[in-house]
């Protein structure tokens, strides 16, 4: 750490103060760097891409004026972003700031109608494959995303061959069940949750993406999955964005698939039984 101290000193032009602890985050630990004049975060991981890619997200969002926090330095080990100063606000507050910064980033969108992205992303500890010639959405959903979370979670001995097998099934299926004449590619945080976002005066904050291009619904049954949001939200996020009429009823069941396999394979548990719950709703 005295390196990284001497290091992150040069980056900043600023004698660090202090470096405390912060949190424990999904692939390493989290602190909080201070200076006289200023505080920073700082995560540590062991040597990969991770913090990397973490960096680079961040960047694009910011290209479309979407407010992220900025980044400052980056290497295989650490990265080193703004504090964000998040202040007490009123639930309805909270929730019309989110609708507004979920909006923008929704509206954006790519020339090529690709969905995926533009390199390999990541979610939490794990990659993101995002092959770039994908043009059809639920070919996407399930080959890119269902299927290889399906596979962490059957390696970690968290799901059975069987329901792999139902998984294969329920994708090979998907075409049938969602209508993909209005989807357009929308930018996804892909991993938006209480956690991976503030608030302050000046609005919201969009923490950890897992950034890709698809159907912009996605980013909102995983909001339902964990109550994340109510009423006022999906309200203000209206009036930009209308919801498909299938929204409720079929969508949200199908897109919590993917983020209900990622908590499988991260923490098991009674992430299972709800995955159990929820390929049986789908009749699956």
């Amino acid at each position: 750490m005295t390196s990284l101290h001497t290091q992150l000193s040069t980056v900043l032009d600023e004698e660090i103060v202090t470096i405390d602890f912060f949190c424990k985050g999904q692939i390493g630990e989290i602190y909080k760097v201070k200076t006289a004049d200023n505080t920073y975060i700082l995560k540590i991981s062991e040597p990969s891409s991770n913090l990397q890619v973490e960096a680079k997200m961040l960047e694009d969002i910011n290209k479309y004026n979407i407010a992220v926090p900025k980044v400052f330095d980056v290497s295989q080990t650490h990265l080193l972003m703004e504090y964000i100063e998040s202040t007490k606000q009123a639930k309805c507050a909270q929730e019309i700031a989110a609708a507004k910064v979920l909006s923008d980033l929704h509206a954006v969108t790519n020339d090529a109608r690709m969905y995926g992205y533009y390199y390999d992303t990541t979610i939490a500890s794990f990659t993101q494959k995002n092959e770039q010639t994908q043009y059809n959405w639920t070919l996407f959903l399930g080959q890119m995303r269902i299927m290889p979370m399906a596979k962490i979670c059957y390696d970690k001995g968290y799901i059975s061959k069987e329901t792999v097998g139902r998984l294969e099934m329920l994708c090979r299926e998907l075409y049938k069940r969602i209508d993909l004449s209005a989807i357009v590619p929308s930018l996804l945080h892909g991993d938006l949750w209480s956690s991976n976002i503030l608030f302050n005066m000046k609005g919201a904050t969009l923490l950890d993406p897992a950034l890709s291009f698809g159907d912009k619904e996605m980013d909102l049954a995983y909001i339902l999955m964990f109550d994340t949001f109510g009423d006022t939200f999906f309200e203000s996020y209206q009036e930009v964005h209308t919801l498909s009429d299938d929204f409720y009823e079929v969508k949200v069941p199908l897109y919590q698939v993917y983020p209900l396999l990622v908590h499988v394979a991260l923490y098991g548990g009674v992430y299972i039984k709800q995955l159990e719950t929820l390929l049986k709703r789908l009749q699956a």
